[in-house]
């Protein structure tokens, strides 16, 4: 399929890193944009139930969301695999190893979507008194999750479908799957939150069922496309059944960022828990996921450019011109950084009407929405720099230093800074959000270390190919 996203090997290899990260990015970015609007529409639409089961539905998606990232999290990122070794292979001009490892990778986050739901629906009862002591928010979350989860490995096997066709250069069908499940979802989600017809209104629980509809059928959607020969990725049925050496180079390059993922998760189940002790922790909760949505909102470029970056540099790495993907790295970074400080500085600026379109019946939430956004909103261009080094790492198949980055930020930094100055120095919702922004710092500080430091620029195809000229 020659479809305008789709680069060739030599395209990639002879282009200039801006443009390409544009060409190969703006499909991920709008792939992510409909993530989150499906995320935002949730909200929207839950915003809109009666009284203060608008703030208690938005908390509770709130509570959740940590936990099933906490799930996800761990097999989900064995997928970073995919991109070192497809976008290397496919550098080196070996498609057919390609095709072989993404079959691999791909019968590996089935199998881990499986065991993630069934982990889910043990653990959460046992998790939730732990994360917040309001009755009606623990129970709302606890029904989103019971219908959530038996569609989870769908939603793996979407995931990980973007990830590999992005890796081997096309970003442009992906997007067509994702915009045709996550649409589904819109469709779906006001008639099944507050009810139409014979449907009778079922709030979160309708939310978590439009869902689950939607990934069941863009699923289906991505294995087709994977198997069906015309796209950049071509699988056979005996491309997916696991073979020991390729799982244990799988587990080799996807452990680290698999192990850090969910160490990050399980400290934001933890960030739950102390948000969830504040005063007013019904508004903190419902003020935190609004504002976390929204920061995800200007996050959206920094993923599809991040992606594009990605690719270029595991490509270069491919082919041995490592200068050409050092230079690519640099600058890179330096646009991912720009494009969200200057996004983070028109939603600070915006925050208030912001907030106030997704929930408007209820002052509390709003006012913590909105402080949440001022305190910690400074901080937010960090990730631009900070995503930009992890995709240098990740292309090499290099995850440790992503797994030290991402533990420093969150347990040495995030949640002691967030206690200090919340409970300790007894500033309560402001000093957490502040405490919060200060670890974005440090973390991002740490990732320039590690970048400037690590010899990060590997190659991982077994038989190697001779380098290519750079281009001027």
């Amino acid at each position: 399929m020659n479809a305008p996203a789709t680069l060739s090997r030599e395209e990639i290899l002879a282009g200039r890193t801006l443009p390409l990260m544009l060409r190969l990015g703006w499909p991920v970015m709008l792939s992510s944009l409909l993530d989150t609007m499906y995320q935002l529409t949730d909200t929207f639409w839950l915003g809109r139930l009666s009284g203060t089961d608008s703030g208690t539905a938005v908390a509770s998606l709130q509570v959740a969301f940590p936990f099933l990232w906490f799930l996800v999290a761990f097999f989900a990122d064995f997928s970073v695999a995919g991109t070192a070794l497809v976008s290397q292979h496919t550098g080196a001009g070996d498609r057919k190893t390609a095709n072989e490892a993404a079959g691999q990778v791909l019968s590996v986050v089935i199998i881990g979507g499986t065991l993630a739901a069934l982990a889910g629906m043990f653990l959460f009862p046992f998790v939730m008194p732990l994360i917040t002591n309001d009755p009606a928010i623990r129970d709302t979350a606890h029904q989103y999750l019971l219908y959530y989860l038996p569609g989870l490995p769908f939603v793996f096997i979407t995931a990980v479908f973007r990830v590999l066709m992005a890796a081997a250069g096309n970003t442009f069908v992906p997007l067509l799957v994702v915009f045709s499940g996550n649409i589904i979802n819109m469709i779906l989600d006001p008639l099944f939150i507050l009810g139409l017809g014979p449907l009778p209104a079922m709030g979160v629980k309708g939310a978590a069922v439009a869902t689950v509809i939607s990934a069941v059928i863009a699923g289906l959607i991505a294995l087709y496309l994977l198997m069906n020969g015309r796209n950049a990725i071509h699988l056979t049925p005996g491309d997916l059944i696991p073979r020991m050496a390729w799982i244990r180079r799988i587990l080799k390059i996807g452990l680290p960022a698999a192990v850090g993922d969910s160490a990050e998760a399980l400290g934001f189940v933890v960030l739950m828990a102390l948000i969830g002790r504040v005063e007013s922790a019904r508004d903190a909760l419902g003020g935190y996921g609004i504002g976390n949505r929204l920061t995800s909102l200007i996050a959206i470029a920094i993923v599809g450019l991040g992606q594009g970056l990605s690719t270029i540099i595991g490509h270069n790495l491919g082919a041995e011109r490592f200068d050409n993907a050092r230079r690519a790295a640099g600058r890179g970074i330096a646009i991912l950084f720009g494009v969200l400080a200057v996004e983070t500085t028109l939603i600070i600026l915006c925050r208030e009407p912001l907030v106030r379109l997704f929930i408007p019946n209820d002052p509390g939430v709003m006012a913590e929405s909105a402080r949440f956004l001022l305190y910690f909103g400074a901080s937010v261009p960090l990730f631009g720099l900070i995503r930009g080094i992890t995709a240098a790492f990740n292309a090499a198949g290099r995850n440790g230093p992503v797994l030290v980055i991402g533990l420093l930020r969150l347990w040495i930094l995030r949640l002691p800074l967030a206690w200090l100055f919340a409970f300790g120095l007894g500033y309560g919702t402001p000093g957490l959000w502040f405490g919060m922004a200060l670890s974005n710092l440090g973390a991002a500080i740490a990732a320039v270390l590690f970048f400037l430091r690590f010899d990060w620029k590997r190659n991982l195809v077994e038989t190697t190919t001779a380098p290519e000229q750079a281009p001027e």
